[in-house]
Order: structure tokens, then sequence, then C-alpha cells
């Protein structure tokens, strides 16, 4: 009897050493792609009008973007099914740096849409690449359970990554308002070198076909992901939900660095400063879903309070306009209530999921939200013209609350087992 219990003690120790490894080297890939585009947050509307752009204008280089992704997303996320997730997020990461270096040369309105778009291609080679990959190694490895924690833990070192990179940003962009395009370039070339070391590609994740045969296999996998997503109720939902999300949260990220910047009045650090202290607030509300492990069944109406939460803090920041001390407490509290969502949906949409067809639905979803997050900045930025940002705030929370009926109508679902996880 002792001899199969070692032998099984032996294999056990080694299935959780390579769980070990796939996390460490997930969460080191998440945290420097993480600290590469976070010297822009907070100081990017600010640079563009700093380079002579309008309010509409300036939105509609953000809308670019999102075009850019909602036309692209799906395609590339097909490809790094095809080609690997590895080869997927290094490319990406190239292209990011390509459009950083043009933004930080480039002064006309023209060339900024150009740096977008280029940015853009390369966002949506990078989004879902790292965490289908992630999954897909740890299913490989072993892991067993339900990933609430894990993507927890992801969130709160991205955040973490974007609060360093954010505020070295912040008072780079005092000296030189470039400067954070720059850095961030750099940034891109260090995920790149990092993901070719520590992204090691399991021959399960990915299809191994010829390089003619791509064009027809990105194809085939596009269709079948918007069949398959458009037949899944669950995903369909949880994509409505993100998309309502990010159409209320596009907008309102682009309109408070210039309400704080200009309210206190110090200098671009301020923004900084500020950024760190929005992102403890998305801490937190992580951490609270890291340790708290209540019934799966609950997570539609606990994210249905959740998004109520948020609008409601939202609107009142709305209100409170004038009073910027107060307005930075409530957007403070609403990053608490989005720290919380952000990994529950997340959880709860890759379970839905089968290893093969993870990136293509990934980015099926990631394609609903960044159609919602250009619509919203278009609505945003037209209310915020003719109504100002505090009533255009309202608006939002409006919006955001739209993803409440999403979540709640997957009470049922919710109770069912996913088939991945049995």
């Amino acid at each position: 009897m002792v001899r199969p219990v070692t032998v099984l003690s032996f294999a056990e120790t080694a299935r959780a050493e390579n769980i070990r490894r796939v996390t460490r080297s997930y969460y080191a890939v998440s945290l420097v792609y993480a600290l590469a585009g976070g010297f822009l947050f907070g100081v990017y509307p600010l640079f563009l009008r700093s380079r002579g752009l309008t309010q509409l204008q300036i939105n509609s280089v953000m809308a670019v973007y999102f075009v850019v992704i909602f036309l692209t997303d799906i395609p590339t996320g097909a490809f790094a099914d095809a080609i690997g997730r590895r080869n997927s997020f290094v490319a990406g990461c190239i292209m990011r740096t390509i459009g950083f270096v043009t933004y930080f040369f480039v002064h006309s309105y023209g060339l900024f849409l150009v740096a977008e778009i280029i940015d853009g291609i390369g966002t949506t080679f990078c989004s879902g690449a790292i965490d289908a990959w992630g999954v897909d190694a740890l299913d490989a490895a072993g892991y067993a359970g339900v990933k609430d924690r894990l993507f927890s833990r992801i969130l709160q070192l991205t955040n973490v990554g974007w609060m360093v990179s954010a505020l070295a940003g912040a008072y780079l962009a005092d000296v030189n308002i470039s400067w954070p395009w720059l850095m961030g370039a750099v940034g891109y070339i260090v995920s790149a070198a990092v993901a070719l070391m520590l992204m090691k590609e399991h021959r399960s994740a990915r299809s191994t076909i010829a390089a003619a045969q791509i064009p027809l296999q990105v194809a085939r996998r596009v269709m079948t992901g918007m069949r398959q997503g458009f037949g899944r109720r669950t995903v369909l939902l949880l994509s409505l939900a993100n998309a309502m999300s990010f159409a209320a949260w596009s907008s309102y990220w682009m309109q408070w660095p210039q309400l704080i910047s200009d309210d206190y009045g110090v200098g671009v650090w301020i923004v900084g400063w500020i950024f760190c202290l929005l992102t403890v607030g998305q801490l937190i509300g992580a951490e609270v879903v890291a340790r708290l492990r209540p019934a799966e069944s609950s997570r539609p109406l606990r994210l249905s309070l959740l998004v109520i939460g948020s609008a409601a803090l939202l609107a009142a920041a709305g209100l409170g306009a004038g009073r910027p001390n107060v307005v930075v407490a409530l957007l403070a509290l609403m990053r608490i209530c989005t720290g919380a969502m952000q990994p529950l949906a997340n959880s709860w949409l890759n379970e839905q999921i089968q290893a093969d067809e993870r990136a293509t639905l990934l980015s099926f979803t990631n394609t609903f939200a960044t159609f919602g997050g250009s619509g919203g900045l278009i609505v945003g930025g037209i209310a915020a013209d003719y109504l100002g940002i505090p009533i255009t705030w309202m608006i939002l929370a409006g919006i955001a609350l739209l993803a409440a009926p999403c979540f709640w109508a997957l009470r049922t679902a919710a109770a069912v087992v996913p088939a991945s996880s049995a």
C-alpha cells in the first residue's frame, strides 16, 4: 500500500509545481504588459488637447481606436487560435510599439488617426491572447476549480502595473507631454521579449496548419465564432453586459483627467496620483472577490447589485461637480464596485468556453465591448459639448444600468455547472 501512495504523491507534487510555474509566468507577462500601457493612463486626453485637438477630435481619435478593434478583434482572435497565442501576442506588441513611436513624433489630427489605427490592430493581436494562453496552459497543467481568485489576482497585478507606470508617466508629462509615449514603446518591446521567454505554447491550444491554409482557417474560425457566440445565450448576454459597461466607462475615462486637472490646477502630476487612488479602489474590489467565495448561483445578483451601485456613484459624482475632492471620493467608491465586477464576469465567461475556441469567443465578447465603447464615446462627446460633463455622467450612469438586466436574466444559467469545469 505504500508504493502507490508514494507514486501518487510524486505525480501530485509535479502537477502542483507545473501549475505554480504556469501561474507565475501568467502573472509576469500580465504585469509587464500592464506596465507598458500604463504610461498613458490619465495623460492621454491631456496630450491630445495639448496638440491642439478639440474635444470632438479627441473623442473621435479614441472612437477610431474602438472601431478598429471592432473590425479586427474576431479575425485576430481567430488568427491567434491558428498560429498560437504567443505569436499573436508578440506581433501585437510590435505593432503597438510602432503606434506609440508614431504618436511621439506627430502633431496633426490625421496622423494621430493613423497611429491609433496601428495601435488598435496591435491591441487586438494582444487582447485575449494572454488570458487564452494562461487558461489553456493551466488546464493542461491540471488546474481544477473555479478561476475567480486567479482572475482577481491578475486584475490586481494589472492595476498595480498601471499605477506605477501612470504615476511615472504623469511626472514625465510635466516635463514633456510626449515622453510617456516613448516609455510605453520601450515597455512593449520588453513585453514581447518576456513573452518569448515565458509563454510556452501547448499543441492542444492551437491547430498545426500549413501557412497557405491560414486564411481559410481564419475565415472558418471567424464564422464559427460568430455562430457560436450568437447561439450561446450565456456568452451573448455576458457580451451585451460588457458592451453596456464599456459604453459608459469609455466616455467617462476620457473626461475625468481633464476635469480633475482643470479643477485642481497644480500640474499634470496630480492626475497620476488621482489615478493611483482610483486604482486602489479597483484593487479593493478585486480583493473582496478573491477572499469571499459565495455560491456560484449568486453571481447574477452580485453583478446586478454592483452595476446599480457603480452607476449610482457615477451619477452622484456628476451632481458633485465643482467640488473635486467629493468627486474623487465618489469615483474611488465607484471603482471598488467595478473592481469586483470584472473578475466575476471574466471568470464566468471563461467557464463557458472550451480551450480550442477560447481566443475566438473571447474576441467575440471583446468586439461587443469595444463596439459599445465607440458608441459611448460618440454619445458622451455630443452630450459633453452641449450639456457639460456633469450631465453627461448622469446619462452614462443610465447606460451602465442596462447591464444589470443582462446579468439578472442569467439566474438559471448560473446554477448549471459549466461543461469546461465538469
